[in-house]
């Protein structure tokens, strides 16, 4: 989860260059930062504990003249987030960021120790410093010294490495954790993300799994694991450095808030047009398989539950939603009748792609849903849809989760019609409100005042969500929402559920969100309210403005417009975001870096 930024050219603004890149990265974690340069006084370190603004400081400080260097922003696995165990990383003749977990390297430590190693930190990231380095003076070669260090270390990582004798050089290399090279009109690039570079090129590649990159200047080499030199294959970024400004907004996350509809919008054009893409010409088809199972983590898991209860409700399909951690462990039932749908914001969630591979050696076949193009999902997965949601900078996710749920509707409308569940009439009627919808959530966002809701919310320690249906689903994600940014303890619930133990937490006062935007439902979901209310309650209402809500059943209420349930959810999780975003900012929280917390879980 960690952010890695390096830099090789014929200039010296290295240190310019690389806290750049530190701040566009900081969503991968923000726990403590450093950088190190190439100097004429040899290989110089600097490090922080905190944000990157705190090594900003000490890097005006110190007047470093370089043309090039690595740099590391941190997000904690192991030992503590202090300036100690900050990267980067130094062992004899190498200084090193990681991105990633080694799962040896307790059983490495012994070994180098034994061999005269003393390690300062409390990271797994020194030891494999010290491995490198061993390997390096042995060897006396940098590349055959990764080479080696790479048939030893067992894990996840992504590597940015400098050598004392190397000057003006970086070597990277990754495995199963991201890792892109970029070239410049006078530099060279390595990061975590293209984010780290848009700002002087767009010209990049992606690092196969142990490639190694060297970089020198504007040259890069690419070097196979059978040591066979490969010409790099250069994309081309379709973002640029704009999209990563908050353009007058307080906080990344309402500017993306804000953005959701025209996410949503580009989604849809782009799945009208290239619908879902198969890997060596194979064609998509719903039908031949016989169940879905859906897999993802945190708000996409959340997606894939709307997904489930639309593709098996409207498809009749049977379909199963899990989250990605427990889905490989569990030994599950998969076979070539299965299809495993896996979403994923970033393409690089580590859980997401572990079960990706699982399903695979199985004889399933896989279905990305990613973001960010070109990520290892997608390269891995049998067949690709893309969401459209552009650059996503807040840890909490608000387009990105939309563009999925718009996304997933569209596979079950297809699955719907496919099937010969869905009359000529409503699919036109869902088609026109899709089309529709970011216009009327863009009115919707003009309309909503919710400030005094986030007030009653702010002074809480403890809200509960209930809802049935798809609004369970939606309950989970802004229970999420609420808990992820403003440290509020929050608990999402069918509410059918409430009688069965939930109910006893239910004191006078306790803010409880309920939703009620299934028509099927809505009676069952108001008896749950009128129960919370008997026992002193205070409920905020999120309905169809068409429902029969009356005075009684609520202390306040945010009325949506009435549409399709295929089409409903992407209007109800609206009011559930900004909900969240008012509730923090009234409690002072950091909006878009909440504590602990980073926006790509590249480890498990």
């Amino acid at each position: 989860m960690c952010g890695i930024v390096g830099y090789s050219s014929t200039g010296f603004r290295a240190a310019h260059v690389l806290l750049h890149g530190l701040q566009t990265l900081e969503y991968r974690g923000y726990d403590s930062s450093g950088a190190a340069f190439f100097t004429a006084r040899g290989v110089e370190i600097i490090k922080s504990k905190g944000t990157v603004s705190q090594l900003q400081k000490r890097l005006e400080q110190r007047s470093i003249r370089s043309s090039c260097g690595i740099a590391h922003t941190r997000w904690a696995t192991h030992g503590a987030p202090d300036e100690r165990n900050a990267h980067p990383h130094r062992q004899g003749s190498v200084t090193l960021v990681h991105n990633g977990i080694i799962e040896n390297h307790a059983l490495l430590a012994k070994e180098l120790e034994a061999k005269g190693y003393r390690f300062h930190t409390q990271t797994d990231s020194e030891v494999a410093c010290a491995c490198i380095d061993e390997a390096y003076q042995r060897l006396k070669d940098p590349l055959r010294a990764l080479q080696c260090a790479q048939t030893r270390l067992k894990g996840s990582y992504a590597f940015a490495v400098l050598f004392d004798e190397c000057p003006d050089t970086v070597y990277a290399t990754r495995f199963d954790s991201p890792l892109i090279v970029a070239k410049g009109a006078d530099a060279s690039y390595v990061a975590s993300d293209v984010l780290a570079f848009l700002a002087y090129t767009k010209t990049y590649v992606v690092l196969e799994q142990k490639q190694i990159a060297i970089l020198h200047g504007t040259d890069i080499q690419l070097v196979d694991t059978d040591g066979q030199q490969r010409a790099p294959r250069y994309q081309e970024a379709v973002m640029d450095a704009h999209s990563i400004e908050k353009n007058g907004h307080d906080h990344f996350m309402m500017k993306e808030i804000c953005e959701g509809p025209e996410a949503i919008e580009r989604t849809l054009r782009t799945f009208a047009q290239t619908g879902i893409q198969g890997k060596q010409g194979r064609t998509f088809d719903l039908q031949r398989y016989r169940k879905i199972s859906i897999v993802a983590c945190g708000s996409a898991y959340h997606a894939g539950m709307i997904a489930r209860e639309l593709i098996g409700s409207e498809a009749h399909l049977p379909v199963q939603a899990e989250v990605a951690s427990e889905f490989r462990y569990r030994d599950p039932l998969l076979d070539a009748k299965t299809l495993v749908i896996l979403i994923s914001q970033s393409g690089e969630t580590a859980d997401t792609l572990a079960a990706l591979k699982l399903a695979r050696e199985r004889g399933a076949d896989t279905l990305a849903i990613v973001n960010v193009p070109g990520s290892s999902l997608e390269r891995e997965a049998d067949f690709v849809a893309h969401t459209m949601a552009g650059p996503e900078i807040a840890v909490a996710t608000t387009k990105a989760y939309t563009a999925q749920v718009a996304l997933l509707a569209c596979i079950a409308l297809q699955a719907a019609s496919g099937c010969g569940q869905i009359d000529e009439g409503r699919k036109a009627r869902i088609c026109r409100q899709l089309k529709e919808l970011p216009e009327a959530l863009s009115d919707l966002q003009e309309h909503l005042h919710l400030i005094e809701s986030a007030r009653r919310l702010a002074t809480q320690e403890h809200v509960f969500f209930i809802g049935r249906g798809l609004d369970h689903a939606l309950c989970m994600e802004g229970s999420l929402k609420l808990k992820e940014i403003s440290y509020i303890h929050s608990e999402a619930y069918a509410a059918g559920e409430l009688k069965h133990g939930t109910i006893s937490l239910i004191e006078p006062g306790t803010p409880v969100i309920a939703i009620a935007t299934e028509s099927a439902l809505f009676d069952k979901t108001a008896s749950s309210i009128r129960e919370v209310r008997a026992r002193g309650a205070y409920v905020i209402l999120i309905a169809r403005q068409d429902l029969p809500v009356s005075d009684d059943l609520c202390d306040a209420r945010i009325l949506l417009p009435a549409r399709d349930r295929m089409v409903q959810p992407l209007l109800t999780a609206l009011p559930l975001q900004l909900l969240a975003y008012h509730t923090a900012c009234l409690r002072g929280c950091a909006i878009d870096k909440p504590r602990n917390l980073a926006k790509s879980v590249t480890v498990e």
